[in-house]
């Protein structure tokens, strides 16, 4: 009993083993690199303007069919290719009223992105909290970093000792502003190398925000106003050339705001299914539009949204590689599921399982199920003593039909 037990346990890391191994293998053979299409509002066509690059040469069109030389298209997103206009002495000198120079659609160009694997990596538990009025003109690295846990602590990052003075102090005005220990999510940019310092936002047990700063050693704690019933599943602090907002932020039901600076107005974008836990977010700025896409496997939308957060226009393309695409078929056709250690939504090394959508892979794991009948027949062995081995084969296909061959069941024969 003992043997059989291990057979059945080399059968089924046999099966686990296939499952990691031969799906890698057929995309190392036949995938081929996907680059989705760029696609951006023009402020001056007033329609998407559309860059093929998965194609065998670069294609410049509209949402309308109509193909465009590459200077010609350029034209048409003029406060995204404003280098290259103005180096070709073709840059407008005002568009819809509005003069252009440099300074100005600097001061207002932003460029965001987040994909899932940023989100589903691991979390810093400490952070180090910034002088936002050190009177310097670079921002230097203090000595301490915190944590928000039953209480705030500050670390001393030499001797590892807790700073009480300073822990008492910040954990007593977040206290009375209202915060509930511990922190659910701190968000912000742990980094010197930005403009200026704004701090943390911070979201609480309770999943009230909360924005937390020092100025001149000392703690500045905002309370956020939220809607009832608010949370997010995603914070993302930027360094925003205007200064007028602090994040974008990105709530449980697939919602896009933006918090603005000083007063604290959570501006809602009239776009959905935001959501950064699966899809690729961008988010493209200029003085007259916001251009937010969601690329996924299968799509790519782009809402475009004017600088008053008034909605423009939408539209959206499918994504269907040719050669991609018939390899995707062929898999369907082969293996029920796939095991990996690494994911392309994650930074971590761990099992990841991917079931088959459609149910193709049956019809083999049937004919497979059937061979398998014929080798134990022809084996003169009986079926009733082989009914695991078929129902391994039917459930996992090809993996479990290798698995009991290599294992073979020898002790009915």
């Amino acid at each position: 009993m003992i043997v059989k037990i291990s057979r059945y346990i080399l059968v089924l890391s046999a099966i686990v083993g296939f499952s990691m191994v031969l799906p890698q293998l057929y995309w190392m053979a036949f995938s081929e690199p996907d680059k989705p299409a760029f696609i951006m509002y023009s402020c001056i066509k007033n329609d998407f303007m559309i860059i093929d690059r998965d194609a065998d040469a670069m294609q410049w069109r509209d949402t309308k069919g109509n193909s465009y030389p590459r200077n010609e298209f350029e034209k048409n997103l003029p406060l995204f290719y404003y280098r290259q206009l103005m180096l070709a002495n073709t840059m407008p000198d005002s568009i819809n009223g509005v003069a252009m120079d440099m300074h100005s659609i600097n001061y207002n160009r932003t460029i965001f992105s987040i994909s899932p694997n940023e989100l589903d990596a691991p979390v810093a538990e400490l952070y180090p909290l910034f002088e936002a009025e050190s009177g310097r003109a670079n921002i230097e690295m203090p000595d301490d970093f915190f944590r928000i846990g039953w209480r705030m602590e500050f670390i001393d990052a030499k001797t590892n000792k807790i700073l009480e003075e300073k822990s008492r102090m910040f954990s007593a005005v977040l206290y009375k502003r209202g915060f509930e220990f511990p922190a659910k999510s701190i968000n912000g940019i742990p980094t010197p190398q930005k403009s200026i310092d704004e701090g943390y936002l911070v979201t609480d047990s309770k999943n009230q925000l909360f924005h937390i700063k020092m100025l001149q050693g000392k703690p500045y704690v905002v309370k956020v106003n939220l809607p009832s019933g608010l949370k997010f599943k995603a914070i993302s602090c930027q360094d925003f050339r205007n200064k007028r907002f602090y994040a974008y932020l990105f709530s449980t039901s697939n919602e896009l705001y933006i918090l603005t600076q000083d007063e604290y107005e959570l501006i809602k974008f009239p776009v959905s299914g935001i959501d950064p836990q699966k899809y690729k977010i961008r988010i493209l700025g200029d003085l007259f539009h916001y251009n937010i896409s969601i690329t996924s496997n299968d799509f790519i939308k782009v809402y475009a949204v004017d600088s008053d957060y008034n909605y423009v226009d939408e539209y959206k393309e499918f994504r269907h590689p040719a050669n991609n695409a018939k390899a995707a078929k062929v898999f369907q056709a082969l293996f029920p599921w796939q095991i990996k250690l690494k994911d392309e939504n994650s930074t971590y090394i761990r099992f990841f399982s991917r079931f088959n959508s459609s149910f193709y892979w049956i019809i083999l794991s049937t004919i497979l199920v059937a061979t398998q009948i014929f080798i134990v027949k022809k084996r003169k062995a009986r079926l009733k003593n082989n009914f695991i081995d078929f129902l391994a084969i039917g459930i996992s296909g090809i993996f479990g039909f290798l698995a009991v061959n290599i294992f073979p069941n020898k002790f009915y024969d």
